[in-house]
């Protein structure tokens, strides 16, 4: 089930380029083209482009590494770019840095004078309490420290602007506990978890583009933090599954993401503020 359709909007002028169009990114850039924004997706294949343009997406093959960049001069005429791209983690934190700093300044050289980061909430250590954007120590793992940097890569330029959204977890249609995981005691424990639908990235992108807010840092998360395994039982209750007898409990750091800032500058209203909504969502989807 893809996001909700859209009403037309009126015809933007501001281009939009998304690298790259995944499970985010691909229904990131049919809602921008149904407001009405020239958008531009770019997927690593060529079975990928055929895929977007079957949506009616102008799509281009767009080649991303530490020392390489290939792809049309096309897809970057934009105003506008979202880059979409993680860490992966099998290549180590110093290939992320050293792609998006490549990036960077290619960048520079084009007619895109605005960019969306999308981060995430792993940038943040385990603190067992909240985090907020002042939040400046740097986390343990090496794709939050990847992050990190890249994020001031980007936002130290002074050739274009930069937002960089830190999303929580992502959730929602085919990102939710299966039968599978729950039953193969996948570990459920009283950690609060920091998740944000899909469909609320995507309306916090184009809050930020419709005000044309730039230069900031924004947590994303909803406010509502349940509890791993409160949200297990939720999902083995949706499955009509017996949930697997918990092991006990192991104290584990954790951290509470906090979103105020969004809220209050964007004035962003999540549609899935409460996390265990989409096990409602799955069932009317049926």
């Amino acid at each position: 089930m893809e996001s909700a359709a859209l009403t037309p909007g009126s015809e933007k002028n501001e281009r939009i380029s998304i690298l790259s169009c995944g499970w985010l990114g691909k229904p990131l850039a049919l809602h921008l083209k149904a407001a009405g924004y020239p958008v531009k997706g770019a997927r690593t294949s060529p079975e990928g482009v055929k895929e977007l343009e079957a949506l009616g997406l102008e799509a281009y093959n767009i080649i991303l590494s530490e020392d390489i960049l290939t792809g049309p001069d096309a897809f970057w005429e934009a105003d506008i770019l979202i880059i979409n791209i993680p860490p992966r983690k099998e290549r180590g934190k110093d290939a992320h840095v050293a792609e998006i700093a490549l990036l960077r300044s290619f960048i520079e050289t084009t007619t895109i004078s605005k960019v969306i980061f999308v981060s995430s909430t792993s940038v943040y250590k385990d603190i067992n309490g909240l985090v907020t954007e002042e939040n400046e120590e740097m986390p343990d793992t090496p794709n939050g420290q990847a992050l990190r940097e890249a994020e001031n890569l980007l936002l130290e330029s002074l050739v274009f602007d930069t937002t960089v959204l830190r999303f929580g977890g992502l959730i929602g249609y085919d990102r939710l506990p299966d039968q599978r995981r729950i039953l193969e005691g996948r570990k459920a424990n009283a950690q609060p978890m920091n998740v944000i639908h899909r469909d609320d990235c995507i309306g916090v992108i184009n809050k930020v583009i419709e005000k044309d807010v730039w230069g900031e840092v924004f947590n994303a998360c909803a406010s509502g933090h349940p509890q791993r395994s409160h949200y297990y039982k939720a999902a083995a209750q949706r499955l009509g599954i017996q949930l697997p007898r918990r092991l006990p409990a192991e104290d584990e750091p954790y951290k509470i993401v906090g979103s105020s800032k969004l809220r209050n500058l964007l004035g962003y209203t999540f549609q899935y503020d409460d996390p265990l909504l989409v096990f409602n969502q799955a069932a009317e989807g049926e």
